[in-house]
């Protein structure tokens, strides 16, 4: 695949409202993605199928696989798969949404030298593969190892971070990857906040967030009270690479672009890809996109 034909994944909305969102909703350009994606959910009598793309991060065509995992389920129409966590590489494990950020990572730095780039995952796919392709530019991770350590404390290998309250100086990064990780975090205002210090002027933060499209405000589903987490609502888990689970703290709604705004960023969209060639459908992967 030559960098020209990668440049053209762009997305198909930049959405900046819950009202844009239900425009973008009923486009025909979605309704084409799931008519394409109904061949292979509609009558199948299997709960695992293979839809042959092209896997970016590992620059050669696959078989993605789509299974029940992660939510997967069963309904009188057929098989519904949890598309967001599936589509799985079945090379570097990467799913869709995964797969989607690491190929924006790579037009973003394919596009300009020498970038500064933090990512909120230090022992993920999506790292090592970043760490591996792109030694040119300066890459940190780092994981939340717990309370008890500080800002930028590396433990056994591995940098720890508390994005509420990052070590890392003013205007350091030209680019910040975030996956799934807000929703765990007590007070995300404080965290965009952080994130929007960090970067450069015109720096661009993409973020992935389990996102409630169709409710207008965030809820919280958790707070930290006398240190320690009390639940509102009945608690959910998250996997987590480095700890048993991760409890959510928020299902956020449309007015998490609000927050992010108030937090610093000039300009915040979420934006919709979907592409058949890389393997990306299940109705729009979002990526909310915050500019400094």
């Amino acid at each position: 695949m030559t960098k020209s034909k990668l440049s053209n994944l762009h997305p198909i909305a930049s959405i900046k409202n819950q009202d844009e969102f239900k425009s973008f909703w009923v486009s025909d350009e979605l309704k084409q993605i799931r008519d394409f994606e109904s061949q292979f959910v509609g009558d199948s009598e299997s709960s695992k199928f293979l839809i042959d793309g092209y896997c970016v991060p590992c620059e050669q065509n696959v078989s993605f696989v789509v299974d029940m995992q992660v939510g997967g389920r069963k309904t009188p129409k057929g098989w519904i798969p949890n598309w967001r966590e599936r589509l799985e590489c079945p090379i570097c494990k990467m799913n869709n949404r995964q797969r989607l950020i690491s190929t924006l990572i790579k037009q973003h730095l394919c596009a300009k030298p020498d970038q500064s780039v933090y990512l909120m995952e230090q022992v993920t796919p999506v790292y090592n593969w970043v760490i591996a392709k792109f030694a040119e530019h300066k890459i940190i991770g780092s994981e939340y190892l717990g309370p008890e350590y500080e800002g930028g404390a590396l433990i056994n290998g591995i940098r720890h971070e508390n994005i509420e309250n990052m070590s890392f100086g003013n205007a350091e990064f030209d680019i910040i990857i975030s996956n799934d990780v807000f929703e765990h975090v007590p007070n995300p205002s404080k965290a965009f906040s952080q994130c929007a210090r960090i970067l450069k002027k015109d720096g661009v933060m993409l973020a992935t967030i389990p996102f409630h499209a169709n409710s207008a405000e965030s809820v919280k589903r958790a707070q930290i009270k006398n240190g320690k987490p009390e639940k509102i609502l009945p608690p959910v888990y998250h996997s987590n690479p480095v700890s048993p689970g991760s409890l959510v703290f928020t299902d956020f709604g449309w007015d998490v672009l609000d927050a992010m705004k108030e937090s610093g960023f000039s300009d915040v969209s979420v934006d919709a890809y979907v592409s058949k060639e890389f393997g990306h459908l299940g109705g729009g992967q979002l990526v909310f996109s915050c500019i400094a």
